[in-house]
Order: C-alpha cells, then sequence, then structure tokens
C-alpha cells in the first residue's frame, strides 16, 4: 500500500527539520550565548517536528501497516 503524498512530505519535513535541530543544537554545544534569534529557530523547528511526528502517527493509527 502506498502512503498518503502529504504523509510523506511531513516525514521529510520530519527528517530535515531534525537535521537543522542537529546543526543549530550542535553550534551550542560549545557553551556560548544563544542567540534570540537563533533560539526562536530552534523552537519553531521542535513544533514543527512535533506536529508532523502528530499528524504521521495519526495516518498510521488509522492505516496499520501488514
Amino acid at each position: 500500500m502506498q502512503d498518503d503524498p502529504e504523509i510523506d512530505w511531513h516525514r521529510e519535513q520530519i527528517t530535515r527539520n531534525r537535521e537543522l535541530l542537529a546543526e543549530l543544537q550542535s553550534g551550542n554545544a560549545a557553551g556560548a550565548d544563544v542567540f534570540p534569534e537563533t533560539q526562536a529557530e530552534i523552537d519553531r523547528l521542535i513544533a514543527q517536528v512535533e506536529q508532523s511526528e502528530l499528524i504521521v502517527a495519526g495516518y498510521e493509527k488509522e492505516h496499520p501497516r501488514e
């Protein structure tokens, strides 16, 4: 069974946004202060990942893979 294109898009967004988060957060690992703009971007990406994860989880609950 093929997934809905919207679900595929959300899965791609999860992967892409997690990669961006890793890059932004690794830049903060040095212990330096986080610019407010950077923190806002991190927060935005986290919210987008969470939203996409909920959408994908809802879809997978309604369409379990066999």
